[in-house]
């Protein structure tokens, strides 16, 4: 039940095509309420940790598993409400360095992001720790490709 009343979605910021240029690309990761109820959502632990990230190269089916950040576990149990139909996001990057762990060129990679964390559904921004948190794990992907790959596929 927990993992149907938030979806996730991510998209590239300051460049909404994901086209890799050679330099960190931002990404936006936006977590919306699709139930019917409040949910309370660690926002600032999973902002501090940051979102799980996995890099798949397309071509060679290679993968990495990106390492997260280090978060104050007592944000685990401060709690951001999110109204019914309503969102929240946090924002991240994938550094320039790891786009470029598969091959140095003709970059095309799908990265992989997840979200996992305990939520209170009807659940405030409280921090009662008698009050019982539910499992959600959620998750999405985005396409990145490099620019000279775009150039490349367009003479053919």
């Amino acid at each position: 039940m927990p993992n149907d009343v938030l979806s996730v979605s991510a998209h590239c910021l300051d460049n909404p095509t994901c086209i890799f240029t050679g330099s960190d690309m931002r990404i936006e990761v936006v977590i919306k309420n699709t139930g019917s109820a409040a949910v309370g959502y660690p926002l600032d632990y999973i902002q501090q940790r940051g979102p799980n990230l996995r890099l798949v190269d397309n071509v060679s089916e290679q993968s990495q598993v990106l390492k997260t950040g280090l978060a104050n576990h007592a944000l685990k149990r401060a709690f951001t409400t999110i109204a019914p139909g309503q969102s929240i996001a946090l924002q991240s990057i994938i550094k320039h360095t790891e786009l470029l762990l598969f091959r140095k060129e003709f970059v095309d990679v799908t990265a992989e992001i997840g979200v996992s964390a305990g939520i209170r559904i009807g659940g405030g921004a409280a921090s009662d720790a008698g009050e019982e948190t539910l499992p959600f794990k959620g998750g999405t992907s985005l396409k990145i490709i490099g620019r000279d790959t775009l150039e490349r596929e367009a003479k053919r």
